[in-house]
């Protein structure tokens, strides 16, 4: 997958403990694992909250669904 170069501004006392764990030349591999982790949580989160509301009103959908069901499968001239 193709990167994008950035030009990101970090407090020191954070760079200087990213370069002790990983390395002067690890600071990009540790930004976007850290970024992953992040983006897997933020997701997680927003998506639950829809996925709540979809099983909230799906017994809802499926009566609305078997209503119109014959009227959606019987054969027409068309």
């Amino acid at each position: 997958m193709p990167n994008t170069r950035l030009n990101v501004s970090l407090p020191t006392h954070i760079v200087d403990d990213i370069k002790a764990l990983y390395g002067p030349r690890g600071i990009s591999q540790f930004l976007e694992e850290a970024a992953q982790e992040k983006l897997a949580v933020v997701k997680r989160e927003k998506y639950s909250s829809l996925i709540e509301g979809y099983q909230a009103t799906a017994d809802a959908t499926v009566q609305v669904l078997k209503r119109f069901e014959s009227t959606v499968t019987e054969k027409r001239d068309v």
